[in-house]
């Protein structure tokens, strides 16, 4: 992978070694910080979670929204593909009512 390089992310106070490219360092740390922030959030809310629960219920609060986000994609994908049937038919049965009309 060119221009890669490894970076050392810091979670629950582990070192974690992790390979990124020039394009996805920044979206790599903007994660980890994410997640921390996330994780930082939930010991405040269970403070008696071992780290490893604390883990999953947070990776299980942030797959909610995606999950969300992925339906309303496919939703729109959906009435965008409805919509371009519609149009196509109207242009077709307008060149139709031309052309018979000429």
């Amino acid at each position: 992978m060119k221009g890669s390089g490894v970076r050392v992310l810091k979670i629950l106070g582990r070192d974690y070694s992790i390979r990124a490219g020039e394009g996805e360092a920044s979206a790599l740390l903007e994660a980890a910080e994410m997640l921390q922030k996330r994780l930082s959030e939930g010991r405040r809310q269970f403070p008696n979670a071992s780290n490893d629960e604390l883990l999953v219920l947070t990776a299980l609060n942030l797959c909610v929204p995606l999950i969300q986000q992925g339906r309303q994609l496919s939703e729109a994908q959906q009435r965008l593909a409805e919509t371009v049937e519609r149009i196509t038919c109207q242009l077709q049965a307008s060149a139709g009512s031309i052309d018979s009309g000429a």
